[in-house]
């Protein structure tokens, strides 16, 4: 008997998974629970990283981080003020353009 033949008794495929599906499940959650290892090794290794770069430049960092909010906010409020004059200018158009129809 092949493999494959064994599968409606439980027993493993030459796939390695067994034929009531228990085989590929665990197999399944084996690859998960490394994956989540390896991610939390990861996010661990960060957040030591993270900690070493705040004390060694957390000061710098945060005035380059002062310097792109102030400017960014400038460039925000210009943007808002473009928008709000196109809108006045829209709306005086409408009016003029409404008053005309009237004639």
């Amino acid at each position: 008997m092949s493999s494959h033949e064994h599968q409606g008794s439980g027993h493993m495929s030459s796939h390695g998974e067994c034929g009531c599906g228990d085989g590929h499940h665990s197999h399944s959650m084996t690859k998960m629970y490394k994956h989540a290892y390896m991610d939390a090794l990861y996010q661990a290794q960060v957040e030591r990283i993270r900690k070493r770069i705040d004390a060694k430049f957390g000061t710098t960092l945060d005035k380059m981080a002062d310097a792109v909010v102030e400017s960014f906010g400038k460039m925000w409020e210009s943007k808002m003020a473009k928008i709000e004059a196109w809108q006045g200018l829209e709306s005086k158009l409408r009016t003029i353009l409404s008053e005309k129809a009237k004639i």
